[in-house]
């Protein structure tokens, strides 16, 4: 039997195994001692989370530690501060007598993390990933010490379960690790009080009927001076964040409080003026209080809805004088506790929660060593509003606002922000009125929602504006195309805007009304937010799934094409410094780790095709990457032919290659069409990017999210079938259009026959100069549009100028996530649609970039109809007839050119090396790049491929020079009033 073992147990290992031993036994181990029995608060905690075991009961404490902190001795002094408090340590389980039992365990368990973060946002994530794990009272503490070595600084949390909140308060924890930091002795934890837990304070989402429903499950805008705690996502399924913001102000601001003002003084003042802002952006005149009754101050979280705490309930009167409610405030505070009363009508009333911050550095003192409170957002289940007030750094007033989960993770700052307005402004003003709003409302222009409300919007719509466009610095009135917006952002911000926060645009009117503060005049109110799509169950191990709509249809054309490489994409990195090829393999890893829809086979079964998720662990056992040692002798064009066998293979390979011209590392990223469109590439680069750096400096990635897997998009869908009436718009729109055929017929040979058809083909480029590019770019601002509406009906007026086209069909590309829940997803989503343009002489070029914008935009909520289905509902034969012979498509900013970010400040710059192409499934195939040089100066370059059967240099030559010139036409001033009758004309004076 010996023989069945190849392990000897380590030390800890050996302590474990005896542990669980006499557990069995029912004797304690020789490291645990006895515990007084548990008192009655902690039966009451226990029995609560054992009640719901997924409900977070732990509060966080953490402070930023700068200076010279000795982080080994922090954690020696975590130790010692355990050793010396037990209940730190302790164990709980329900015995067969039907009692709690409590026991002071001795070494076991996780009491101290020493934890390395890059960043802010992994400092945050560490924390919360902690907060949001499972206690299991018989076999982990009820606290945790993390400490986290940053680049600048250091970060000392605390997690402690609610259980120890009332013999242990987290100031008085605070005070003992400081004494055990510098070797003093350790005081003596307080004796338990025992009482019975006090009323359980509101549940999150209680209030949120009281509030305007504008605040309720929605994200808004982080304010120019307010800092938003509360701008990550947990990571944890089914739980949300309570949003924190904070702020300090100097004293001059209030008026009415005394320099010298006491914090009670200073408190009462405060919570009088947030209710009284309160009532007044609620429309209600009485607003609940429930103000602490002692004088103790509040270094974590107020109590939880489960815990209770000892608070007083105060209604105000919103519209009576600050100092009468400063003085009910004051009466209230220190008096002896009483449960919160819900008095009939109450329910009508705003509540706020108001309570005191202290400053740990009262009590954590380390020689040497500054220390800030990190003020976090938190996982617990929090009332829909909590105020608090402290001391700030050089004599000001630190404010933090906590919004519970009934409402919006960053509702906050926008509240908080609107007050301090208001204070500036003077009572007077009503609260929540932006300047912006002001200017509208003086154009004469009518606001249909409440004022509160519709700056509300605005600072929903510019938050969503700063995240996409990465621009924190976007002011409510400035463009959004200005600042890099295109197409795909676009669409990410108005499905955004609908399934978060309820609010309903149409692209044309983003188009139209470009700013913040313009475009929410067009927003429309849908009631609640709407809800992402629910998954009915976790994804198993090896998860199978149907192909979505838009893989099906891809997949049709693959079978037509022989299974061969036509859905190769075939991208090069040039790397303008060395990159470690390992590291870069890992990097990928992890991005393979965290989006499963990458790594999938793709197999019959029966009459379908199924996509089967290959799991993670299983990566090693599938040859996907070479580095440029093992790729000695190989072509980077013969790597992009290779031929996916996608049954047994993952559909993609990475291959370093060395660049026999230049003797740099040259990166051969193939993929198949499959697993992968544009909007996932951009979102690929940005993660390789991220892993790539953690994996540099010794780390791994720390994600604040998990995105849906690509497989729960495509088994409802294919389960919900087609839409009929979306199929309805396509085929209404194409019914009748011409039958596709070239735009000029080859000359040097005759066409050949239908059976003779091939894809063969070829490629070719044209730039456009510094000025066409420029007023390409004046002509989409002006007209409303995006550059790639304008070069779209650039290329459609070249094309029926030199077709003489009465009409054109004309098929593009749609990104088809018509579900916000995964636009963070790495899949294929992409559906090819078609458009019908209708010339008429009379257009101008300018007239036809509306045309073009509005048919695009007035089709994307019908996008997700892939065009063979719309070919089929038109009698056209799949695989031989097709709708359109012209492919127009724009790669906005691709991140395929960029740099990887190193820990030490360094970068490593790569560039995009273009693709042979040597066939074309389309007639011709526009693809424009819009794309920035090193300087960032704007760049526009058209590659066009063609299918050789129609098209011989002679007509290649031929539309590219027709193209190039009427671009060059619309970029010059008066160019978009040229007619379309014109335009022949003016390209032969050009």
């Amino acid at each position: 039997m010996a023989a069945d073992f190849d392990h000897v147990l380590t030390r800890a290992e050996q302590r474990r195994l005896e542990a669980a031993l006499h557990m069995f036994s029912g004797k304690a181990t020789p490291n645990e001692s006895a515990a007084p029995a548990p008192s009655a608060y902690e039966e009451h905690v226990w029995l609560a989370q054992q009640q719901v075991p997924a409900a977070v009961l732990k509060h966080v404490v953490a402070c930023r530690l700068t200076g010279e902190p000795d982080l080994a001795r922090l954690v020696g002094a975590v130790r010692d501060v355990v050793r010396a408090r037990p209940d730190l340590n302790a164990r709980f389980r329900f015995g067969e007598d039907g009692e709690l039992h409590k026991r002071f365990a001795g070494e076991e368990g996780r009491i101290v993390s020493l934890i390395r973060a890059e960043t802010p946002e992994q400092t945050v994530a560490a924390i919360l990933d902690r907060q949001g794990a499972g206690w299991d009272s018989d076999g982990e503490p009820p606290f945790e010490a993390l400490v986290i070595s940053c680049p600048q600084e250091a970060v000392l949390a605390l997690v402690l379960h609610r259980i120890l909140e009332l013999a242990h308060p987290a100031a008085e924890l605070l005070f003992a690790l400081g004494r055990a930091y510098a070797g003093e002795p350790i005081p003596s934890a307080p004796s338990s009080v025992a009482r019975a837990p006090g009323t359980p304070l509101l549940a999150a989402g209680e209030a949120s009927a009281m509030l305007p429903g504008w605040m309720c499950r929605s994200e808004n805008a982080t304010g120019p001076d307010i800092v938003d705690f509360g701008n990550l996502r947990a990571q944890q399924s089914e739980r949300t964040l309570a949003g924190r913001c904070g702020v300090t102000i100097g004293l001059e601001l209030l008026n009415g409080l005394a320099p010298d003002a006491s914090d009670q003084a200073v408190l009462a003042y405060l919570a009088a003026l947030f209710a009284r802002y309160l009532s007044a952006l609620s429309g209600k005149r009485e607003v609940d209080l429930l103000v602490p009754s002692g004088p103790a101050a509040q270094i974590g979280d107020p109590p939880s809805s489960v815990t209770g705490g000892e608070t007083v309930l105060l209604t105000a009167d919103g519209q009576a004088p600050v100092e009468a409610i400063v003085r009910a405030i004051q009466d209230r505070l220190g008096r002896t506790a009483t449960a919160p009363t819900r008095r009939a009508g109450r329910a009508e009333r705003p509540i706020l929660f108001v309570n005191w911050l202290d400053d740990p550095a009262d009590g954590l003192q380390m020689p040497g060593v500054s220390i800030e409170r990190l003020p976090l957002p938190t996982l617990e289940t929090r009332p829909d509003l909590a105020f608090a007030v402290g001391r700030g750094k050089q004599g000001g007033i630190a404010i933090e606002l906590v919004t519970g989960q009934g409402l919006s993770p960053r509702i906050g700052p926008v509240l908080l922000e609107r007050f301090l307005a208001w204070l500036k402004e003077g009572e007077g003003a009503l609260p929540g009125v932006s300047p912006a709003v002001a200017a509208y409302k003086l154009q004469g222009r009518t606001i249909a929602a409440e004022a509160p409300a519709a700056d509300a919007v605005i600072a929903l719509i510019l938050a969503e504006f700063r995240a996409a466009l990465n621009a924190p610095e976007l002011g409510p009135d400035d463009d959004f195309f200005d600042h890099g917006g295109h197409s795909l952002i676009a669409t990410r911000i108005i499905g955004r805007l609908l399934s978060q926060h309820g609010i309903e645009l149409h692209f044309n009117d983003l188009f139209s009304y470009p700013s913040a503060a313009a475009l929410a005049l067009k927003a429309r109110r849908t009631g609640d937010a709407v809800t992402e799509t629910s998954r009915a169950a976790p994804i198993e191990e090896a998860p199978s799934a149907p192909l979505s709509l838009a893989q099906a249809s891809l997949w049709k054309a693959y079978a037509a094409f022989g299974f061969n490489e036509i859905f190769n994409l075939p991208f090069a990195l040039d790397f303008l410094e060395p990159v470690d090829e390992a590291l870069y393999g890992r990097a990928f890893t992890d991005v393979l780790e965290r989006h499963s829809g990458l790594r999938s086979l793709f197999r019959r079964e029966g009459e379908r095709i199924v996509q089967q998720v290959v799991p993670a662990a299983e990566l090693p056992h599938y040859k996907w990457f070479w580095t440029s040692a093992e790729s000695v002798g190989v072509d980077r064009r013969d790597e992009a032919l290779h031929h996916f066998d996608l049954a047994s293979e993952l559909p993609f390979r990475l291959r370093f290659l060395i660049d026999p011209a230049t003797g740099r590392q040259v990166l051969s990223f193939l993929f198949h069409h499959i697993v992968l469109d544009e909007w996932s590439v951009n979102l690929m680069m940005d993660e390789i990017a991220y892993c790539y750096r953690m994996r540099a400096a010794g780390g791994m990635p720390v994600w604040s999210d998990a995105p849906a897997p690509f497989h729960e998009f495509a088994r409802p869908q294919a389960a919900a079938g087609v839409d009929q009436a979306h199929l309805g718009y396509w085929t209404d729109m194409l019914r009748g259009a011409p039958q596709p055929q070239p735009i000029l017929r080859r000359q040097d040979r005759a066409e050949p026959a239908r059976e003779e058809a091939s894809a063969a083909g070829g490629w070719v480029e044209f730039k456009l100069d510094r000025e066409a590019t420029e007023g390409l770019y004046a002509l989409a601002k002006k007209s409303s549009a995006s550059l790639f509406n304008v070069v779209y009906a650039g290329i459609a007026a070249s094309l029926r100028q030199l077709g003489s086209l009465p009409e054109l069909v004309v098929g593009t590309s749609a990104s088809g996530r018509s579900d916000a829940a995964f636009f963070d997803t790495v899949g294929y989503f992409t559906t090819v649609v078609a458009h019908r343009i209708r010339f008429d002489e009379t257009m101008s070029l300018g007239g036809l970039v509306g045309v073009v914008r509005n048919m695009i935009n007035e089709s994307l909520p019908s996008s997700e109809i892939p065009i063979d289905l719309v070919e089929e509902a038109l009698g056209m034969t799949p695989g031989r007839d097709h709708l359109f012979e012209i492919f127009i498509q724009i790669h906005a900013k691709n991140k395929l050119n960029g740099e990887l970010a190193l820990p030490d400040g360094r970068s490593i710059a790569f560039r995009q090396v273009d693709p042979e192409r040597h066939e074309s499934m389309l007639g011709l195939h526009f693809e424009v790049m819009e794309e920035a040089d090193l300087a960032g100066e704007r760049l526009i370059r058209v590659l066009m491929s063609y299918r050789s059967e129609h098209y011989g240099p002679r007509e290649v030559e031929k539309i590219t020079t027709t193209t190039s010139a009427v671009f060059a036409l619309m970029g010059r001033t008066g160019g978009a009033q040229v007619t379309l009758a014109e335009l022949g004309a003016h390209l032969l004076e050009g």
